[in-house]
């Protein structure tokens, strides 16, 4: 399913909630019409990093970075330097969520599930 998540370009990032023990991390955002709501959750997430969370966090563009790809080595440095665990841990995709305004984000996962709701 990640392959064909939408950009979510010019929606706005309104929530975070994380479930340690469960490993997973929801994100909840809203279109910029205020009419379209959705909920990405992303299951197997042991960290994530968040820089720059504002009262308005508007997204540039969601980018799946798989693990062999341009990019992925430089995400995963940010994640590294956040919560550093080394090379002992398999090898994750990472969910960025570029900002045009406001939080730039990084959710390492295994599996993603997007829930939608037009308003």
């Amino acid at each position: 399913m990640e392959k064909n998540l939408p950009s979510f370009h010019d929606w706005f990032l309104t929530s975070v909630s994380v479930n340690v023990s469960a490993q997973t991390a929801t994100v909840s955002l809203c279109s910029d019409d205020g009419r379209n709501v959705a909920r990405l959750s992303f299951q197997g997430a042991p960290r994530l990093l968040f820089e720059g969370f504002a009262a308005q966090n508007i997204v540039s563009e969601l980018r799946i970075i798989e693990v062999d790809s341009d990019g992925y080595a430089a995400a995963l440095a940010l994640l590294e330097a956040a919560h550093p665990w080394g090379d002992a841990w398999p090898k994750r995709r990472i969910a960025h969520f570029g900002a045009s305004l406001g939080a730039d984000s990084y959710i390492e996962f295994d599996r993603a599930t997007l829930t939608e709701k037009a308003g």
